[in-house]
């Protein structure tokens, strides 16, 4: 195999797997360790924002081209309103549901948003492909109505929220010819700048009842590897594989959230969320690999 193309998987893969277990290292932390969400996100756009602001101040003329304007809807569909809603669902639905339903829902959103939008209509094969990942996110749904996680149904209300909030961010990134970095970079800022003013009075003197230990895992977690890492593997392996190979990487990221929920937070997966799963990862890799668009 080529060197570059094995590289390329091996960033691509672990930032799957970064991305898949967001949610296992979120859910205990809402569930038993004393955080609210928006210290969730205080760790992911603090950190972030020292991290990443010599990438925006290098970008500053093509971020001064994108305008404030656009940069600050990138920012509500990409940034802190997205985290939230996601971190929020935590509290009602188990990781398991966290990891795999967000992430499966923003193709199907994208793809339809894509239409009005960009102009691309997905072509028939695609279409099918995106039915049946849908079908793969009911099932998986199922489970918080009547399965082993009853009332988790609120909690993935968010999480279809999120998921669909995130494809208007990725859409928006298309139409406007935004490059990834400096756009996360700018995202990052403007959350990092809304949260902390609110965080800081209401939330930080409270950090001081939490053991040293989960404070650190949540800003390792939340603002090097999700904030600053995983952009920067999933950057390089598009460098590496090209667009279209290394957004199948993302099949990997429920499988990886329904894994860890299972071995490191003992939640049940049902034959009902594996089946789902399974459905919508081979939906999502057809729509890639073998499907394509059309542009009106």
């Amino acid at each position: 195999m080529n060197p570059g193309i094995l590289l390329g998987l091996t960033l691509g893969i672990a930032c799957s797997i970064i991305w898949g277990g967001h949610a296992v290292v979120a859910r205990p932390a809402l569930a038993g360790q004393g955080f609210h969400p928006l210290d969730l996100a205080a760790f992911r756009y603090a950190p972030g924002a020292l991290l990443l602001a010599p990438f925006a101040w290098r970008a500053r003329a093509t971020l001064a081209r994108i305008g404030w304007r656009r940069l600050l809807v990138l920012a509500f569909f990409g940034g802190a309103p997205n985290l939230l809603l996601f971190v929020c669902a935590l509290l009602y639905a188990p990781a398991s549901h966290g990891g795999t339903i967000a992430p499966m829902v923003t193709p199907i959103a994208g793809a339809l948003l894509a239409i009005p939008l960009i102009g691309e209509w997905p072509s028939r094969g695609r279409a099918v492909a995106l039915a049946v990942m849908g079908m793969g996110v009911l099932m998986i749904g199922w489970d918080g109505v009547a399965g082993d996680h009853p009332g988790a149904w609120r909690g993935d209300i968010l999480l279809l929220l999120a998921g669909a909030t995130w494809s208007v961010f990725t859409v928006l990134l298309r139409r406007w010819q935004v490059p990834a970095i400096p756009a996360t970079a700018a995202v990052t800022i403007i959350s990092a700048s809304v949260v902390l003013p609110v965080w800081l009075p209401w939330r930080a003197a409270e950090m001081a009842a939490i053991p040293t230990g989960p404070l650190l895992v949540q800003l390792a977690a939340q603002g090097i590897a999700l904030g600053t890492l995983a952009m920067f593997l999933y950057a390089r392996a598009v460098e590496l594989l090209g667009p279209t190979r290394a957004a199948t990487l993302s099949i990997m990221v429920p499988v990886t959230a329904l894994l860890l929920a299972g071995l490191l937070l003992n939640e049940p997966i049902s034959l009902l969320q594996v089946s789902g799963a399974t459905l919508a990862a081979g939906g999502m890799l057809a729509a890639v690999l073998f499907t394509g668009r059309k542009t009106a």
